[in-house]
């Protein structure tokens, strides 16, 4: 099956939109953490380490993006035949190295909707929540649409890897 510039014009919008979601995630975090030179508690009571989580996930969900991308490079291209086990060599180390970091990614952010979706039901079950001291909003809100956009993130990654894995199939 030959790609034709559709094709790969529809990919590489994917694969940019997969790398834009957590480089918001990452610049949201790190403009909190820096930010005003508050301390967390002032910028989220009910959730201080929420900016780092957002930091941390992001930079771990760019590295298993980036190391994700190029062993499905690695396994989409055309293998020759009789290669030895020194030819898959590198293929195992790219995807052991992809799965730590998607694990770890995933961890953290598992992590960070426990702690939006906590501070959520806590300002909400206090009374609290539409306060100014509660948490910024920008800072909630963008936790809850890198969320939202994380699940998105995940939809398009998987249906990139099956287009590649179909293609390599066929």
């Amino acid at each position: 099956m030959q790609l034709t510039n559709m094709h790969l014009m529809i990919i590489a919008i994917c694969v940019i939109t997969n790398f834009i979601i957590p480089t918001a995630q990452l610049s949201i975090g790190f403009g909190f953490i820096v930010g005003d030179g508050e301390s967390p508690n002032a910028q989220c009571a009910s959730a201080p380490d929420l900016p780092l989580l957002m930091a941390f996930g992001g930079i771990f969900t760019l590295f298993f993006l980036g190391i994700a991308y190029g062993f499905i490079i690695i396994i989409s291209a055309p293998s020759k035949p009789g290669s030895d086990v020194a030819g898959k060599m590198p293929k195992v180390l790219v995807g052991l190295c992809s799965c730590f970091f998607g694990a770890i990614a995933f961890i953290i952010f598992i992590l960070t909707q426990i702690r939006v979706y906590g501070a959520y039901s806590y300002g909400f079950q206090t009374g609290i929540a539409n306060r100014n001291d509660f948490c910024k909003v920008i800072l909630m809100h963008g936790s809850l649409a890198i969320i939202i956009l994380t699940y998105l993130n995940m939809f398009v990654f998987t249906g990139v890897l099956l287009f590649f894995l179909i293609r390599r199939a066929t």
